[in-house]
């Protein structure tokens, strides 16, 4: 077995370990605090916080890895810390100070991991060309469906602190898988050279920002994003509205993941014939197509089949992103560049997203209409695809 199909088995166990711990608390902790008392717009509101928190820790996390630090311990440091606060989180929301703090800390502990592996496994790809993301993504995606399922029925069974507990114990093992997975390294250089190497922030911000091309698929990524950062948020909101519980809402995100696998598993064999750019403008009309359906389901079925098609929105505007993002940036800040992509899209428009569907949904009381703004918002973002595609600013 070549050296590139071991690391992607091994970049593979990473993802799937790490997303079946961070399950427990990504997919149900909107649903933990409305469960303990929480009002909804309360819910919505602290996720708001933790975007932001997020959308400012990840750019800082990648510029660390490109000048200072390697992603693996980088890995292992913050999920070291994320295992106690799984636990501590139900203690917690007795009380609102305590839960917001423990929520913060896990937010720069684990939720910002995402980003992190992504950036760590291009860079492996970066190294070794045959490492294939799209199966190692893919397989996280699995383990998240596998996971969303069983923590909503651990949790109508016996409890939201047991659903954290087993969380804990999962990301826990990720930690051993983590610390043998070697590569990815940031260049060493000698010791009278390193300064030379190490870039400023003004010095890496202007290499990021410079590129049009990037910045034109972080601007579509940010709009499409806005919108759909209200179906992680407001989608549990939704299923209750429709009569469904915590069992409810477990599997609607575990058929969610479990349908970005195909996509994700076949994405290399895709964009060897597809160009990068056209994958990526059909998520795009597949995103606008799957927020507008989610307006008008009538019932808890309807929304599980709506939501199936994440396997032609996510599950393939993603991966595209991320090979495009390898390709067409500078290894130098290639790091910076995966993070800060990963915070503009999964923090930024989380801020905006949360934000504004938390004020139609106080204002209005039907969460519905925050899905008609998610619409709006998918279709911007194809708008500015396409101005991209007709000023030719795509590769």
């Amino acid at each position: 077995m070549t050296k590139g199909r071991k690391l992607t088995i091994h970049a593979l166990l990473l993802e799937g370990s790490f997303w079946l711990g961070y399950c427990a608390y990504g997919s149900f902790i909107v649903t933990m605090l409305t469960d303990y008392g929480y009002s909804s717009a309360t819910a919505t509101g602290l996720m708001t916080a933790m975007a932001v928190v997020s959308f400012i820790a990840q750019p800082i996390t990648g510029y660390l890895c490109d000048n200072y630090f390697s992603q693996r311990w980088v890995y292992v440091t913050l999920t070291a810390f994320a295992v106690p606060l799984y636990l501590l989180l139900n203690g917690a929301m007795g009380s609102f100070p305590l839960t917001a703090v423990c929520m913060f800390f896990i937010t720069l502990a684990a939720q910002q991991v995402p980003g992190l592996v992504d950036s760590w496994i291009v860079r492996l790809q970066g190294e070794h060309p045959e490492l294939n993301y799209g199966l190692c993504r893919g397989t996280g995606s699995l383990s998240y469906a596998l996971a969303a399922q069983v923590m909503g029925a651990v949790t109508v069974q016996y409890s939201h602190h047991t659903r954290m507990v087993v969380g804990a114990a999962v990301t826990a093992l990720s930690l051993l898988v983590a610390v043998t997975l070697k590569g990815g390294e940031r260049p060493k250089a000698p010791k009278n050279e390193a300064a030379k190497v190490r870039m400023g922030g003004g010095e890496t911000f202007k290499a990021v920002f410079g590129n049009r091309t990037y910045t034109l698929l972080l601007a579509v990524g940010f709009m499409l994003f806005l919108g759909s950062s209200c179906v992680g948020t407001f989608l549990p909101v939704l299923v209750k509205d429709l009569g469904g519980d915590s069992s409810h809402v477990g599997t609607l995100f575990g058929l969610i993941a479990l349908s970005e696998v195909p996509g994700m598993f076949l994405m290399r064999a895709i964009l060897k014939r597809v160009k990068a750019k056209w994958v990526i403008l059909f998520g795009c009309c597949f995103y606008v197509i799957r927020l507008a359906l989610t307006c008008f389901v009538p019932s808890l079925g309807v929304l599980l089949a709506v939501q199936m098609l994440q396997g032609v929105s996510f599950a393939v505007f993603w991966p595209a992103s991320m090979n495009y993002v390898n390709a067409i940036t500078e290894e130098r800040v290639r790091s910076t560049s995966v993070m800060t992509y990963t915070s503009v899209t999964l923090g930024v428009s989380g801020i905006f997203g949360n934000a504004v569907g938390t004020l139609i949904l106080s204002a209005t009381g039907e969460v519905r209409m925050v899905f008609v703004f998610a619409v709006i918002s998918a279709v911007l973002g194809l708008g500015i695809a396409l101005l991209g595609l007709v000023r030719k600013l795509w590769r």
